[in-house]
């Protein structure tokens, strides 16, 4: 029988070795732990801002094995809502086991807590307790909420009073992503604050919502659904009086951007089932100067 010589045999169990260190702690099988090694992060700290490369760095510093990747940094600064819907929005297109470190967070330093939460969808989040995870638990629905109380899964067992990313949300993170279970963050939680968000409403005719967010195209993501739609019995091919602020106009509701002419208003279901209105190859946010919380009303053209 052939026999490895020495010296391969103690390659070969190096090998063995560097790859069982390198590879992140799996998750127990009762699912009590992300272990996935993937951390991604929503912040409103800026597209190109040196405090994402230093949350970054402290994901790394507690796991360096970590893989960081970003739903967004450019929430609208302080803008809690607007996060909650962006959140709600990507999360479910990652893979369970998955842990979002989550900073939108202008009462940091006072008593707020910070919080981590497990969904029914297996997914993990870490955030300050100021209702940015109220879409998330709604629509992937909330298995359990525990208080980041446990220091030693921090940056260094201390905290700042104006950088808790740093401090907290990141190494809690990256904790949770190198396998550290979930029942370890610190003592259960029996609620969490959320907040009031517009939601759609169906009003005799007309459907009352706000615009969620502006896309980089300047087209306007609202918070009017495709259920709010199917209550009017609003279809494809119909035209619709659109208002959003003080500007209303016709515009049809069509399958795709392209249906129209180029320069032509639009309705479309984007792809998360949200409403949204557009201009084909240009900008609607621009034109109508809306933002984020602005007014919307649908109804049927007359």
């Amino acid at each position: 029988m052939y026999r490895v010589p020495p010296p391969f045999r103690l390659l070969a169990t190096s090998i063995v070795l560097a790859v069982l260190i390198a590879a992140p702690v799996l998750a127990q099988e009762d699912g009590s732990s992300p272990g996935t090694g993937m951390v991604v992060l929503l912040t409103d700290y800026g597209s190109d801002s040196i405090y994402v490369g230093i949350l970054k760095g402290a994901i790394y510093k507690k796991f360096p094995n970590a893989r960081v990747d970003a739903i967004t940094n450019a929430v609208p600064p302080y803008d809690i809502a607007s996060g909650a819907y962006l959140l709600a929005e990507a999360a479910p297109e990652y893979p369970k086991g998955t842990v979002f470190c989550c900073v939108v967070d202008p009462g940091v330093g006072t008593e707020r807590k910070s919080i981590a939460i497990k969904t029914n969808s297996g997914h993990y989040f870490v955030a300050p307790d100021n209702g940015l995870l109220t879409v998330v638990a709604d629509r992937l629905g909330l298995a359990a909420i525990r208080e980041c109380t446990n220091q030693d899964l921090w940056r260094d067992k201390v905290t700042s009073t104006v950088f808790h990313g740093r401090d907290i949300y990141g190494p809690v993170s990256a904790s949770f992503a190198s396998g550290v279970s979930f029942e370890a963050v610190g003592e259960t939680l029996d609620s969490m604050v959320r907040i009031e968000l517009p939601s759609a409403v169906v009003d005799g005719d007309t459907i009352r919502g706000a615009v969620m967010r502006a896309d980089p195209y300047g087209n306007l993501v609202t918070t009017i659904t495709r259920s709010d739609l199917e209550k009017l019995g609003i279809a494809r091919g119909q035209t619709l009086s659109v208002t959003i602020g003080s500007i209303t106009w016709a515009a049809p509701f069509v399958t795709t951007y392209a249906n129209v002419p180029k320069g032509d208003r639009l309705v479309v279901l984007q792809s998360s089932g949200f409403v949204e209105c557009a201009i084909n190859q240009a900008s609607l946010a621009d034109a109508v100067q809306a933002e984020a919380h602005t007014p919307v009303t649908l109804k049927k053209a007359d």
